[in-house]
């Protein structure tokens, strides 16, 4: 690629790659996920197996896991000022019914939902708030139970290093 993909200007990926960071650097949510086949010293070992940067229903699979995904998205912009938009942030929490149970007598997607919400409700870590907006228990199929969450923001509008413009245009496409 032409572009430097490590230095994207592009705020959901950047906060994408902050959750990321954010989860696997919390302990309590990985012990939480309880997968017996990965070693909780190694968070990373965790990305892609029980967490997502992307909103997935497991299928059908013969071994119990627990899983975390999140999506960064954009909705709206503001009808008063075309520089600020609202974007959410959404955590699906889903969990196996075999391993709803935990040893704190919490169901397994309460309690994951609990931490995310502990470490992303009224965080400044992004440079501005979000609030928790929606916290609703969901069933997914006969086997998988969870949690979506969605907090929200006013955040500027996708603006490249303070310009309204695009820098494509100004060097030509």
């Amino acid at each position: 690629m032409i572009r430097d993909i490590q230095k994207v200007d592009d705020d959901i990926i950047t906060m994408k790659r902050k959750i990321k960071q954010i989860l696997l650097a919390d302990p309590d949510l990985i012990e939480a996920l309880n997968n017996p086949n990965l070693d909780v010293n190694s968070p990373d070992e965790y990305f892609n197996t029980n967490i997502f940067s992307f909103i997935r229903i497991p299928g059908t699979q013969e071994t119990v896991r627990n899983f975390v995904c999140y999506a960064v998205n954009d909705i709206e912009a503001s009808e008063a000022n075309s520089v600020i938009k609202t974007q959410y942030i959404q955590f699906t929490v889903i969990c196996h019914l075999y391993d709803m149970k935990t040893q704190y007598g919490i169901d397994r997607h309460d309690l994951l939902a609990y931490i995310i919400r502990d470490l992303f409700n009224w965080t400044n870590v992004f440079g501005l708030q979000f609030k928790l907006i929606t916290n609703k228990e969901q069933i997914f199929d006969s086997d998988f139970y969870g949690r979506t969450l969605q907090f929200e923001a006013l955040t500027p509008n996708s603006l490249q290093r303070g310009r309204g413009d695009n820098l494509h245009d100004f060097w030509g496409r």
